[in-house]
């Protein structure tokens, strides 16, 4: 190999080494705003599921306190509406006062205030 042979390994050497450099340069510079972006949108992402996640514990939770309110008191009569007689069907069953109530429960619980759900 003659001193062509050492200008010409030398020139290659140093262009895949120029090719590298910019490369990695490239990379570096690119890296830290999308490493930024990245974490950001990771954060606000798991911000909105927890707010959710909330939202729904928070309207389950209204609609078990409202449904409570419809139930057997300790005399036999309704919680809901206070009728000390047991509420009774077309068929002549008697019906739990949640079931006989069903749509008022229903219309209070989709008029519950935005904080409350």
């Amino acid at each position: 190999m003659g001193t062509a042979g050492v200008v010409g390994v030398v020139l290659v050497v140093g262009l895949v080494l120029l090719i590298l450099k910019w490369v990695l340069t490239t990379v570096a510079i690119l890296a830290v705003p999308f490493g930024i972006w990245w974490t950001c949108d990771r954060l606000a992402r798991s911000r909105r599921l927890r707010a959710a996640e909330q939202q729904a514990l928070s309207a389950q939770r209204r609609r078990a306190e409202v449904e409570a309110l419809a139930s057997v008191d300790a005399f036999g009569g309704c919680g809901w509406c206070g009728s000390r007689l047991a509420h009774v069907d077309r068929r002549g069953r008697m019906v739990m006062p949640r079931d006989w109530h069903r749509a008022e429960i229903e219309a209070v619980v989709s008029r519950a205030p935005a904080a409350a759900r």
